[in-house]
């Protein structure tokens, strides 16, 4: 698909909108809308894509649309976002640069709070079928599990256990099923990697983003769930080699049953942490 300088889709009430360039001693209307200043934008940073600067231009309309975004213009700051995909469909091949670009998808999309529902689920979704079709293995099961934090988005000035309605009202999305299902998927991948010590690097990065979403309180993430990746994660490290690998996938293991062992002990979460097996 050819990227065309249409200009952005207009928002209600934008003209209100804070300009660039105030007139004379700042007292008059603004010189240019913001509106404008997105649509320049928007064609400059399409010009950077046609002259042959793809990853440039993708991670340049990212950040316009998280500008966008903090700026309440939400149909602009997706239509930026939907350039993005755009030129990661069309000009990314390497496999390296796929990988860079969804980090800075995910990201941008984390720190966007202003999409409805309707807008940010095609998002997210596209953003993780692009990390289920990696050229690795690896890559899959690591961008797939990033991609999971799509799926469980707090508010950022809420605490947790705080009410929704008393925390300003901005847009948060939470999906334990997709939370869950990315997991599971990733695991699968992880499973099928061929190097053992690979494999099990994943598995114990695996369980810390199980931990992460069981600490948060998604509800399809249970003990259940933890206690089984344990197991497997010591079945698997039993099976290697002697080796330096070893050694530090060892390590990394320990520190995060160290972890979960003084959550058990802690009064604040022993509760939610006992029934977790560690052996």
């Amino acid at each position: 698909r050819e990227l065309k300088p249409t200009p952005p889709p207009k928002e209600e009430g934008e003209e209100a909108g804070a300009g660039a360039g105030a007139a004379g001693d700042g007292s008059g209307p603004p010189r240019f809308s913001t509106r404008k200043v997105f649509q320049f934008l928007h064609e400059a940073v399409t010009a950077i894509a046609g002259a042959q600067h793809a990853p440039l231009a993708l991670q340049l309309f990212l950040q316009c649309a998280q500008a966008a975004d903090k700026t309440n213009f939400k149909a602009i700051a997706y239509e930026f976002i939907s350039q993005a995909f755009v030129i990661y469909e069309d000009e990314l091949a390497d496999s390296r640069a796929q990988v860079r670009a969804l980090g800075s998808m995910v990201g941008t999309l984390l720190n966007c709070h202003n999409f409805e529902e309707d807008d940010y689920d095609p998002l997210i979704t596209k953003t993780t079928q692009y990390a289920a079709k990696l050229l690795k293995k690896p890559d899959q099961a690591r961008m797939i599990t990033m991609c999971t934090h799509l799926f469980w988005v707090t508010k950022p000035d809420q605490v947790e256990g705080e009410d929704s309605a008393a925390s300003g009202g901005q847009y948060y999305y939470q999906d334990g099923r997709r939370v869950l299902e990315c997991l599971q998927r990733s695991l699968k991948i992880a499973d099928v990697c061929m190097a053992s010590s690979a494999h099990v690097q994943l598995f114990v990065q695996l369980l810390n983003q199980y931990l992460h979403f069981f600490h948060l309180g998604c509800p399809e993430i249970s003990d259940k769930y933890l206690s089984g990746l344990i197991a497997l994660i010591n079945e698997h490290i039993e099976s290697m080699d002697p080796s330096e690998a070893r050694r530090e996938v060892e390590a990394y293991f320990q520190n995060t049953l160290d972890f979960i062992k003084l959550r058990k002990q802690s009064p604040d979460t022993s509760s939610k942490y006992s029934p977790i097996e560690l052996h």
